[in-house]
């Protein structure tokens, strides 16, 4: 019987030197979805896992917003992760040597790549427990006390141009709904900057008790998003939906735009609240 052997390939891009360098790529909310998928697959069937082809610049993005977090290079972030795959000179040794097919061959090839097409936790659900402990595990987490505030994801840049924004009107709403009828803090996660979103917002200032988080790294932002009683987010974001999947316990998930356009997504069935 062959062995099995898994990549997390993560991103089909043209200029590509696995596992070394790739030009382009995804957020990391929709680079979670490849490696995950194939890092419980390897589980489940006893594959090897090989080393995820994470390392990507966007320069599209970065020449857009003049901001060195728009490259989406997210290699710190899954360094923390490289426990569980071959080491980069191996995997590229056997990726070399092997004819390699996408997951729809899973059944009858045993090398097998995973990309970022399929953005959704439907498959994944069944994993939701195995994924916290490995991140858990990965990030060296000891305290999982929900924080009494809200995780409040604010998306512009890309959001703004392909017009999947939520209004500065709802955005000063929920703020306000929160800090004043629930009162409680709000943490505000964005790859925007202060200036960026005050002059979005329209406001010289944020509202008291609403802070901007200072990131440590995107995944960092994603687990502490997830420890918070409160998500608050687009629905259009995938960012949020792993903050919401990852999240301890089961809690209240506000939306800030109509259940139907969330449900519509079909990303996941975890289900949103929605106060507006």
């Amino acid at each position: 019987m062959k062995k099995k052997y898994y990549l997390p390939l993560l991103h089909q891009s043209k200029l590509s030197f696995y596992p070394y360098f790739r030009l382009g790529g995804f957020g990391l909310g929709n680079l979670l979805f490849p490696y995950f998928r194939s890092l419980c697959l390897s589980i489940k069937n006893g594959a090897n896992h090989l080393y995820p082809h994470h390392y990507q610049i966007q320069p599209r993005n970065f020449l857009r917003e003049k901001n060195l977090k728009s490259l989406r290079n997210y290699s710190n972030d899954f360094n923390k992760l490289s426990w569980s795959s071959i080491g980069k000179f191996d995997s590229a040794k056997i990726f070399y040597t092997k004819s390699f097919k996408c997951e729809n061959f899973i059944n009858e090839h045993p090398y097998i790549f995973f990309t970022g097409y399929k953005n959704y936790f439907h498959d994944l659900i069944q994993y939701r427990k195995q994924i916290q402990k490995i991140i858990i595990y990965s990030y060296q987490l000891k305290n999982h006390e929900l924080e009494n505030v809200v995780a409040f994801h604010l998306r512009l840049g890309d959001f703004i141009i392909n017009k999947q924004n939520v209004e500065k009107e709802k955005i000063l709403y929920a703020l306000e709904y929160f800090t004043n009828k629930l009162s409680v803090d709000v943490k505000i996660y964005s790859g925007s900057t202060y200036n960026q979103i005050t002059n979005f917002l329209k406001i010289k200032e944020l509202p008291d008790n609403v802070f901007l988080v200072k990131s440590k790294s995107p995944m960092n932002d994603l687990i502490r998003m997830a420890n918070s009683k409160y998500i608050c987010g687009n629905p259009f974001s995938t960012f949020v939906e792993w903050a919401r999947f990852i999240n301890p316990d089961s809690q209240e998930s506000f939306s800030l735009l109509e259940n139907h356009l969330s449900n519509s997504m079909n990303v996941t069935p975890l289900k949103w609240n929605n106060y507006l």
